[in-house]
């Protein structure tokens, strides 16, 4: 064998042993971590998702592609309703059972309803609400009212569920 091909040999074996050395120390953890998190495939080549994948795989705002069945406007009128008609159970129906506020809303409800205050708990929401924000998945409402010769502003969240219906997160 010639001094050439000698070297030719060595440069390739430093290069095979520098190449598998980083694809054991570094490449093949990364990839690891990244099919534990979900990023990658699991299975070969292990390849990593591309954004518009991992944007499908994990959408960032729940039920934002989900298209809307009940608008809000239906749900505080079903809302209404409920109280005008006392129906407690359709008043429930209207609340957003993913709210942090669920059992609050729900005990206040059922509070009102068997203290026989439905009646006025309707007279004091506005027959009609106007959009103050409106997104993918959560919207704030309001309507004005008149107390001690004083305009107020009362503000009703809502937030869509799996089903597109539109809930109210707040009374």
């Amino acid at each position: 064998m010639s001094k050439k091909n000698i070297w030719l040999l060595i440069v390739l074996v430093v290069l095979a042993v520098l190449g598998g050395g980083y694809f054991y120390k570094v490449w093949w953890p990364q990839r690891q971590t990244m099919i534990k998190l979900g990023l990658a495939e699991s299975k070969f080549p292990w390849r990593a998702y591309s954004q518009d994948e991992l944007s499908a795989l994990y959408p960032q705002i729940k039920y934002a592609n989900v298209p809307t069945r009940v608008t809000p406007e239906q749900t505080y009128a079903n809302f209404r309703e409920a109280l005008r008609t006392n129906n407690l159970e359709m008043a429930l129906g209207q609340l957003s059972v993913d709210s942090k506020n669920y059992n609050e809303n729900k005990s206040d409800l059922e509070s009102a309803y068997s203290d026989k205050r439905f009646m006025s708990i309707y007279t004091s929401y506005s027959d009609k609400i106007s959009e103050e924000n409106k997104f993918e998945s959560i919207a704030q409402y309001y309507f004005r009212y008149s107390e001690n010769n004083r305009q107020k502003t009362h503000f009703i969240n809502f937030i869509k569920d799996a089903n597109g219906d539109w809930k109210m997160d707040s009374l």
